[in-house]
């Protein structure tokens, strides 16, 4: 997979706005600066920004995030409680991105509380903390402990996104094209 598809395959849910974040691990001989640069100049005339973090010797973490739709999670009076407890201003976006990609550089142990800004539940994200990762009632693009019909219908929601998206690129349709394709599929469905 080039790195191009792999930006399609990872990031498609944010730039159909059907998910307010994506967050993938590239090898750091695949990550193409050049390639990511024009990504994010793409993704933010859309209303997206890009973040990108080499986390350790072999992988660069990347981070695409619908900055409105995060700003609003972050918000919210229970993500603020969730995240001051675990040391997080959540003032803006951007300091909330620079304090996690400076824990997974740390390395304190991933930093599970990202899954508010990628649209898991705040109540999943807390019981897989407290039960490390076990014990959940559905698997899918997150552990489910709670609304198991929500977490299988957005499981399918992304992966059909994500399939649909790779298609198309692979066929030579432009990111807009792409994105208009889906939305009118959508709004068809």
């Amino acid at each position: 997979m080039s790195f191009d598809q792999i930006i399609v395959h990872s990031s498609s849910p944010t730039f159909c706005n059907i998910k307010p974040g994506n967050l993938f691990f590239v090898k750091n001989e695949d990550f193409d600066n050049d390639k990511f640069e024009a990504w994010k100049e793409s993704f933010f005339k859309r209303g997206l920004m890009a973040f990108s973090s080499q986390i350790s010797e072999t992988s660069t973490a990347i981070l695409v995030l619908n900055v409105c739709w995060t700003r609003k999670i972050l918000a919210d009076v229970f993500v603020q409680a969730y995240l001051s407890e675990k040391g997080y201003h959540t003032g803006s976006v951007f300091d909330f991105v620079e304090e996690l990609f400076s824990r997974m550089i740390e390395n304190e142990g991933f930093p599970h509380e990202v899954g508010v800004i990628l649209g898991y539940p705040v109540e999943d994200v807390i019981e897989f903390e407290h039960h490390q990762g076990h014990d959940c009632k559905y698997c899918g693009c997150w552990k489910s402990y709670s609304d198991i019909d929500r977490a299988k219908e957005c499981h399918c929601k992304f992966t059909e996104c994500s399939r649909l998206c790779e298609k198309w690129y692979d066929e030579g349709y432009s990111i807009n094209q792409i994105i208009t394709k889906y939305q009118t599929l959508k709004t068809v469905a």
